[in-house]
């Protein structure tokens, strides 16, 4: 859904630019201090080419701005998923570094504690539970 937004996105952004530098400038000279500026072209522009081309700019301009503020609160599923994988990856490594650090230095120590195997697999658990409902949870 987000490309089909992006591609649409594009396309007005293009048009858009398109379309105001076909547009005449607004500067009517010093043709409007005596009055002259009151012809049958000033008078009937919203009806010709020039007021069609104004009233689609602003057409255009308000789709971009709807589609800007859409795009941005549209979410990235596949950013986010990865990000979400790559940080319990990194979690579940680092606690069997950890554990593999404690056991090392009992083992080092000459002492050995009977829990210390059992906390570790429930600290394992229990940081991939969280994980997979924060996952769930986006």
């Amino acid at each position: 859904m987000k490309v089909f937004v992006t591609i649409i996105f594009i396309l007005i952004s293009v048009a858009l630019t398109a379309i105001i530098l076909m547009q005449e400038g607004k500067d009517a000279g010093l043709g409007t201090i005596g009055g002259i500026g009151e012809t049958y072209w000033a008078k009937n522009k919203s009806r010709s080419v020039e007021g069609n081309m104004v009233r689609f700019t602003k057409l255009l301009a308000a789709i971009f701005l709807v589609l800007a503020i859409l795009l941005n609160m549209m979410p990235d599923k596949n950013t986010t998923a990865a990000t979400t994988t790559a940080q319990t990856e990194a979690a579940v490594s680092s606690t069997e570094s950890e554990t593999a650090a404690v056991a090392s230095t009992e083992a080092e120590a000459g002492t050995e504690k009977s829990g210390t195997e059992a906390e570790t697999a429930v600290q394992k658990e229990t940081l991939l539970a969280n994980t997979e409902q924060g996952t769930e949870a986006k």
